[in-house]
């Protein structure tokens, strides 16, 4: 079937949401119906729908930061629609979505073909870190457990270090997520979050703080309150976190590959920056 064959291209609503689950179901992917319900809220989520009348043949989520930067995830085709070219011409819809702005996205092996030939070029390498958290004896000084009306502070920490506005999503967090905590320091200078995914595992992210100790104290402290599975995705050239997160029970499960389309000029504090919200947004 010829991709001018499908169904025009629209937008998805939160309506749609038990056909993006069962997308992901179709491709062997956890249903993350939490997420999935987060980011049609919050992000612009383009789909097609199948043929045959039966859901979804494809679905890709873009996500703005700002005017200038922006996010694509979560880029699905139903195994029975496969290799004809609904990918190219989702991912392409969502490049004329996003204007200049530059994209950023986490590329599997088998997702990174066709992002090269769209123009992303390969920034730097994640690495997913799985497993129960073995906690050593050690002080929570200066972590807390956050509270609504850290929320400003939350916001005006994380769009200073990220360079950009992240608060459609990040304003979502207190009822997503299942517990954030901050470093506490006079002030919010570090936050990390706590959300639960589908199948039992818990994802700390994003994860910002002033430099490891303060991003080991604030995993530490969350995964104290978790009884699943914690999983981090973090860069495995940075020294910080994937050693420590190795020693204390998380092992490597994958490896995938942050790209970027446009010009990624430097801005906010990337050193700060320790794992993303999700890798559904780069």
């Amino acid at each position: 079937m010829p991709v001018d064959s499908f169904p025009p291209i629209r937008r998805l609503g939160v309506d749609d949401l038990k056909r993006c689950v069962a997308l992901s179901i179709n491709r062997g992917w956890p249903p993350e119906r939490a997420k999935w319900s987060l980011l049609l809220a919050a992000c612009e989520v383009f789909g097609v729908d199948a043929p045959d009348g039966k859901g979804l043949a494809g679905a890709v989520v873009l996500a703005r930061w700002g005017t200038d930067y922006a996010s694509a995830g979560m880029m699905l085709v139903a195994a029975r629609y496969g290799r004809r070219g609904l990918g190219r011409e989702l991912m392409e819809h969502l490049l004329r979505a996003a204007g200049d702005a530059t994209v950023t996205l986490f590329a599997t092996d088998q997702g990174r073909p066709l992002y090269e030939k769209l123009g992303f070029e390969p920034v730097r390498k994640s690495v997913s870190l799985r497993g129960r958290f073995r906690a050593s004896a050690g002080s929570f000084k200066g972590v807390r457990a956050a509270t609504e009306a850290d929320l400003p502070a939350i916001l005006e920490l994380d769009r200073a270090v990220f360079g950009a506005d992240r608060g459609p999503i990040l304003s979502r967090l207190p009822s997503f997520a299942d517990r954030i905590a901050v470093i506490d320091d006079g002030g919010v200078t570090g936050y990390a979050a706590a959300w639960r995914n589908e199948p039992a595992s818990t994802v700390i992210g994003p994860l910002v703080a002033p430099d490891g100790a303060a991003a080991r104290l604030l995993v530490t402290e969350l995964a104290a309150h978790t009884a699943t599975p914690i999983r981090l995705d973090l860069d495995p050239d940075r020294r910080e976190l994937p050693g420590w997160a190795n020693a204390h029970g998380l092992e490597p499960t994958g490896i995938t590959v942050v790209m970027a389309h446009g010009k990624l000029v430097a801005r906010g504090v990337p050193e700060r920056l320790y794992t993303p919200i999700s890798v559904a947004l780069a």
